[in-house]
Formats: structure tokens, sequence, C-alpha cells
């Protein structure tokens, strides 16, 4: 199989390197100092046990060609970027896999959401027939530009985005085990999106602005009433558009704790001088909000002090 990845972060790295280890054609669009660190391969350490493998790369999205499967591993805010670039890799018959954190612009039916696709460029230059929908629950550090380090592998879970599952998905589903990635192909895989995203929209802001670790922040008493408000709200919204949440904030906060002295993937865009995913995480779940009419406030100020922080340091 012919898989293009665009992205070569942590994650796309750690999904590259696997399909490739698996034997599978994989080809990275890369540029920089990343595309020279991948002509001498790709390494992946992952249970204690460190692997090279031997990639295809090159920054011209032409010279790569068109995919059998084509996986975009970018953080949200560059997604519109990519999505200008990456015709030359797909064709007709193309799946493609974008593995984003938040919410992404196909959530809804109707109208594209504004907050992550401004314009609708996104969902023009990406056919929502060709795409698969995916939630990716790992941990993975790039420790330089060609070397990815896996803290945690849990699973994919993959689906079509308008529910329901399919002979595509469940193929794709054998690639990713075959390459030793579990996989849960879920009926309704927006109900998973939304599940993620009421754990972490709310860490991810707060540690970016207080630079502190998941644990500080969890065991913060004053900040436990507003964490708790802003998953309520988001809570209500999912039960608008059909992606009830039945855990309890606080039991999700007791999941969340026991992953210890993280630094959420915000705070880290954060202390790289990276842009934020704010619109995915925040803002789009405040989007949805007024389009069902379930009032958001906490979240609002969580969007509006964060948005300020990122503007002030440029990482918008």
């Amino acid at each position: 199989m012919k898989i293009g990845i665009i992205g070569a972060g942590a994650i796309g790295a750690w999904i590259a390197a696997r399909l490739a280890l698996a034997g599978n054609r994989v080809s990275i669009l890369a540029r920089g100092e990343t595309l020279r660190a991948l002509r001498d391969g790709l390494t992946v350490r992952e249970r204690e046990v460190t692997e090279r493998v031997e990639v295809s790369a090159s920054d011209n999205p032409s010279a790569i060609g068109r995919q059998d499967l084509l996986i975009i591993a970018v953080k949200a805010p560059a997604l519109g970027d990519v999505a200008g670039v990456s015709g030359p890799m797909t064709g007709p018959e193309t799946l493609i896999l974008p593995m984003l954190n938040g919410v992404p612009w196909w959530f809804l039916d109707g109208e594209p959401l504004s907050s992550v696709d401004p314009g609708g460029l996104i969902s023009q230059a990406i056919p929502l027939s060709q795409l698969v929908g995916c939630v990716v629950h790992a941990a993975c550090r790039r420790t330089s530009p060609a070397s990815v380090e896996v803290a945690h592998a849990d699973k994919l879970i993959l689906g079509e985005p308008k529910c329901g599952t399919s002979q595509r998905v469940r193929e794709l589903a054998g690639l990713f085990e075959n390459a030793g990635i579990r996989v849960e192909v879920s009926e309704d895989v927006r109900r998973a999106i939304w599940y993620k995203l009421w754990g972490n929209m709310t860490m991810n802001p707060l540690s970016a602005l207080t630079e502190a670790t998941a644990d500080r922040l969890l065991t913060e008493p004053e900040l436990k009433p507003f964490i708790l408000a802003c998953m309520a709200e988001a809570a209500a919204v999912g039960g608008a558009i059909g992606c009830p949440i039945s855990e309890s904030g606080e039991d999700r906060m007791a999941v969340t704790a026991r992953l210890g002295a993280f630094k959420t993937s915000m705070l880290q865009d954060v202390e790289a001088g990276r842009r934020i995913e704010l619109e995915a995480l925040v803002g789009a779940p405040r989007e949805i909000g007024r389009r069902v009419g379930v009032p958001t406030p906490s979240i609002d100020t969580l969007y509006a002090i964060t948005r300020l922080m990122a503007e002030s340091r440029g990482l918008l």
C-alpha cells in the first residue's frame, strides 16, 4: 500500500515508523531540518525497543505523487496550508485520514465550522467522501528531527465521519493492527472525538496560561469549580448534538490525575513558540454551542483569556 504522511511530528513520525516497519511503502512530506534528517532513516523507541527504518521523504508533493492512503498528522492551525498543497498526493480513490486534536471542520452537518475552517477552504480541498474519522490516544515526543519516543500508545479509534462502519474502515483497522497499533472501530466516531475533547479542552489552555503540569492544575482547589463548569458546558453541548457524556467531570479528572505530572500538548507548543490549537480545542465548542443554543459562559472566558495570551506571544 502506498501511504503518504503529511506532518512528521511526534504522532506522524510514530505512525510512519510503525507502518514502514510493517512493510508498507511510506512517503513523508517534510522540509528543512526534518527532511534532511529523514534521509538517514526514521527511528522509533517504544517499550524499551529502538528500531530504525528507511522511509522516502520529499518537500515536493508532486514528486511523492498519488497515494492509496494520505495521513494528515499536523497541528490544527496548519491544516489550511496542508489542504492547499495535498492535491498532487490524492486521487479520486485516495483515503484521507486526518489525525488531529480537537473538533474537525466536518463535525456538523451543513456549513463547515468557521472557527477551524474559515472560508471553507479545507472542506473544499478535502472531499468528505474520501475521509475517515480518527481519534488518537497516544503520547509521543520527538527526541530529534527523525526520532520519536513513544511514552504511551493506547489506540486509534476509526469510523466513518457520518457514523457507521464500512469495509474501508475495517481494512484501515487491519493495516494499523498489522503494524502493531491497536485499533477500535467505532460506529460513531463523532462521540469518540467529543469525549476526548471533553477530557482535555480545559486542561490544555489552563496549562498554557499557567505553565503548570496537569497534576498541579488538578490539585488546585480554587480551579476545580471552574474546570467542572467548563466540562459541564461542553457536556451540555455534546448532549445537544448527539454526543452525550455519561461520565461525571470528577471521574474524568480522576482519570487524568492518574497520568501524573505531564505537560499538555498546548503547554508544549507555548514553550516551543508554536501556534496553539485554540480554535480546534476551545473555539469550535463555543461555535457549536451558539449554533445549538447552549450557553457556554465559562468556556467563553477561558477562550478569551487564552486568545489574549496567544496574541501577546504571537502564537495564533
